[in-house]
């Protein structure tokens, strides 16, 4: 489709629609729903959840074989340094979508307010669709997710469309498809009824509201960072865009070996799963009750992080715009090639031991210090997988005249990284499978600073 964006059926008006128009206000609102909730989350150990069982390879899996399971897994990459480590095992391509369409001239996004088990906060602003394979094919024999039909049409007028990357320190090569549909009137007035606990949100407002902490679930930030640059910096009509077609294979993966669970030498098995000097994470059970998602009540594994995790993202001014300092790593789950990260990425902060680390955590620092803004939120990653797994997120906007001459990617002793303009990191993310779902939320956040107009794209 070559022509522009628009909604051919005229705009809605926003008297006729449910609205959201502040940060202030989604906060409040999503405060409210938090303390109405009444789901409870209940601790129930491994062996006595209902539906989930260990298989005879050692594998905690669900009874239908949907969903996920968590396996056993050694990373044989680097022979000298074998690791081994539990793995959530994802196979189901799961839709995020963002239904978006003009109100009065500005385009608003379709938000929900979702529950998650393992979310913090138990509530956070989340996107229209939010749902794995196994959820829009009603495999829990519950009832259906609204407007998954539309979020998975081909014939949709697309502004984003792509496969992302999740965690690879947690997952075995987990992707999600991402993406922004744009409506027109009639469309977006009928989704708007369709879809519960939705209101329609300025997508400015949005992308600032990731700068705040806890509020913007994992998922509507990943679907946010593909929102266009140049509909970022100067909102007006945006041509739709096709399906993203990157190969993520840019270089050599991870290898990975399937192990029983039982068989991780450093992991030991009682209610849950933990590491024998109770690091990185456990696996625990959980039972849900008394909330109205697809089914009533039902039990899961959750993997829960001993810690918070830190990304720093550090920019600087350059040639055509912001660059930032990035690195490409394989982590034991990056089975489809090496994921782009923001440049200094921690899972553990307590794992300081190495002197690779303790040389990355120092120009960290120092980059830090030259700094003229630093910008950071916690954010809480996905609920659905994760139990009160927290990471915080740091924006450094260097000075202007600033030489970085320790962040050279020339420099044998410097941290492994280099510098990419924005503009080619967004044609990156466009078109897929190469940015890690950290990276992605320091981009929403980058958006954020942009329409603030406190970084000049």
């Amino acid at each position: 489709m070559s022509v522009t964006a628009t909604n051919a059926a005229g705009e809605l008006k926003k008297s006729r629609v449910q609205m959201i128009d502040s940060v202030h206000e989604l906060r409040s609102e999503c405060l409210r729903r938090r303390k109405e909730l009444t789901a409870h989350v209940h601790p129930v150990p491994l062996d006595g959840l209902r539906s989930w069982s260990m298989t005879e390879d050692g594998v905690l899996a669900h009874r239908t074989g949907r969903f996920f399971r968590i396996i056993g897994a050694r990373d044989l990459s680097d022979p000298d340094h074998l690791h081994e480590q539990p793995l959530i095992e994802q196979s189901e391509i799961g839709m995020l979508c963002l239904f978006v369409t003009r109100i009065e001239g500005e385009f608003h996004g379709l938000i929900t307010f979702k529950f998650e088990p393992g979310t913090p906060d138990g509530i956070e602003v989340a996107p229209t669709v939010q749902a794995t394979r196994s959820n829009y094919e009603s495999a829990h024999g519950g009832t259906r997710v609204p407007a998954a039909e539309l979020a998975l049409s081909e014939d949709a007028c697309t502004l984003a469309d792509a496969v992302q990357r999740e965690q690879e320190s947690w997952f075995l090569g987990k992707v999600n498809r991402n993406r922004i549909i744009l409506l027109d009137a009639k469309e977006a007035d009928d989704i708007g009824r369709t879809v519960a606990q939705s209101s329609w949100v300025p997508i400015s407002i949005l992308l600032q509201a990731a700068l705040e902490s806890r509020l913007i679930n994992m998922d509507l930030r990943s679907v946010l960072s593909m929102w266009p640059l140049e509909a970022t910096a100067s909102p007006g009509e945006i041509a739709p865009r096709g399906s993203g077609s990157a190969d993520g294979r840019q270089g050599p993966g991870s290898t990975v070996e399937r192990l029983p669970l039982t068989s991780l030498s450093q992991w030991q098995m009682s209610e849950g799963i933990e590491h024998r000097q109770r690091r990185f994470f456990s696996i625990v059970g959980c039972r849900v009750e008394g909330q109205g998602r697809e089914v009533a009540s039902w039990d899961q594994p959750l993997l829960a992080p001993v810690g918070m995790g830190q990304v720093t993202l550090l920019v600087r001014a350059g040639v055509g715009g912001p660059h930032l300092w990035v690195a490409e790593c394989v982590r034991i789950g990056s089975v489809r090639g090496p994921s782009i990260e923001a440049g200094f990425q921690r899972g553990d902060i307590a794992d300081y031991t190495t002197e690779s680390r303790r040389r990355s955590m120092a120009a960290e620092s120092a980059g830090l210090a030259r700094c003229r803004a630093i910008h950071s939120a916690v954010h809480a990653e996905e609920g659905g997988r994760f139990r009160g797994a927290l990471v915080h997120y740091r924006l450094g906007l260097l000075t202007d005249t600033d030489t970085d001459t320790d962040l050279d990617p020339d420099r044998g002793d410097g941290p492994a990284g280099r510098w990419i303009a924005l503009e080619e990191l967004e044609h990156l993310e466009q078109r897929g499978d190469r940015l890690s779902v950290e990276l992605r939320t320091c981009l929403t956040m980058l958006k954020g600073l942009i329409v603030t107009g406190t970084l000049t794209p």
